[in-house]
Order: structure tokens, then sequence, then C-alpha cells
């Protein structure tokens, strides 16, 4: 439903990368090829969404088994132009399908305490990086009991530590597997399962990789 393309177009000029996992297409070593992109498509997101149950009243607008609209909030940081414009795309995105999304820029510590001390926040619009392109560097993000673990962060100490699906089960035993691994190529296979099953579940939703760009010059 989300236009990838267009936000690299628009807000990064096109010095961008869509993304449909949260590895980057810069780090070819452990990018999952196995993860395929999913072509921008209203009418495909809506064909979803009315298989799930979801229908539209008489204005177009999105409503649940019980009538009730569709709506939310879309939090990012105030200050950063990147991420309000492409809060702004995301909501435009989403009225095409009769969801009502409004935007809330918040300064960036009151974002933070949102989102991980009091979760009073719906959707946000944030960047997640590393300095290593190595998987081992994001055991503070995927494994339950994470400190960037951006979901779920509403359990108690004792509870994060416990996946609370099968698939967060599953993703907690592949990053423990593929730091003890020695062999690169377990290690490879273990993390491209992650991504796909990041790429399935959607905890976060991977938008857009911008270009890193060096000057240079001859002489």
């Amino acid at each position: 439903m989300i236009d990838r393309q267009n936000i690299a177009r628009l807000v990064y000029a096109g010095r961008a990368a869509p993304i449909w996992t949260h590895v980057t297409p810069g780090n070819k070593l452990w990018l999952a090829s196995s993860v395929a992109a999913t072509p921008h498509s209203i009418k495909s997101a809506r064909a979803l969404l009315a298989a799930s149950g979801f229908s539209w009243n008489s204005a177009h607008k999105l409503i649940d088994q019980s009538g009730r609209p569709v709506e939310f909030s879309i939090l990012t940081n105030t200050g950063n132009s990147e991420r309000m414009q492409m809060a702004t795309i995301i909501q435009q995105d989403l009225e095409q399908a009769g969801i009502a999304a409004r935007v809330v820029s918040l300064e960036f510590r009151s974002l933070l305490d949102r989102i991980m001390s009091t979760f009073d926040y719906e959707a946000c619009v944030l960047g997640l990086a590393s300095g290593d392109a190595d998987p081992g560097s994001e055991m503070s993000v995927w494994p339950s009991n994470g400190s960037t673990h951006l979901w779920d962060l509403n359990k108690g100490e004792l509870d994060r530590a416990r996946p609370g699906t099968p698939w967060q089960a599953e993703i907690d035993l592949l990053m423990a597997s593929q730091m003890r691994s020695a062999d690169a190529k377990e290690r490879k296979r273990l993390y491209d399962r992650v991504q796909q099953l990041v790429a399935a579940n959607l905890p976060i939703i991977p938008l857009v990789s911008p270009d890193v760009l060096a000057g240079a010059k001859s002489g």
C-alpha cells in the first residue's frame, strides 16, 4: 500500500533505494534475495483488506467488522524534514484505501518517551541504523529481550524475555544460533530466515534506505 518508489523519488530526489527487508541493498553479503519486492498496488491492498473482514461505507471510508472507521496517528520527530515528508506520503497512500491517518510531530525526546516508556502511540516513522554490516550488531533489535526491540515493549522485564508469538520465538533462536556459529554459510542461512520472518510478519515496515554520498576531487 505504501509507495516506496515515490518516497525515494520525492523525499530523497531519487538518491535512495526502496527496501522490503531491513537489510539494505548495499549490504550484499547479508541481503536475503528470497525476500521479494512487493509492487505498489492500492487495488491489491483493498483486496487484502476486504479478505480480512474490512469494508467501506458510503463515504468510501474503511470500516472494521463493527462499523468503526479505521483511523490512527503517525508520529515522527519535529525538525526532520525527510521523515515528515515520508509520513505525509504514507498518509496520502493510506487515504486512497479509505484509511484516515493523522501525522503528529513531536520533539525527539518526547517521541522516544512515547515509544520506549509510555507506549502511547499507534505508528511511528523512525530510522534504525547500524554501524556494522554484520547481523551480530542487531542483537538489541530482533531478540525478544533486546533493548531496542521496538514491539511488545510494554511487557515487564521477565515477560520481554518470553517471545509472544511462534515467529518471534523462531527469530530469538535464529539470532542466538547465528551468533554462536563460526560457519559463514550457516550464519547467512539463519539470518536469511530472520529476514523472511520479519518481512512476513512486519513488526516493523522497512521503507527506504538513503544512498551514502561521498564527495571527491582529483588532483
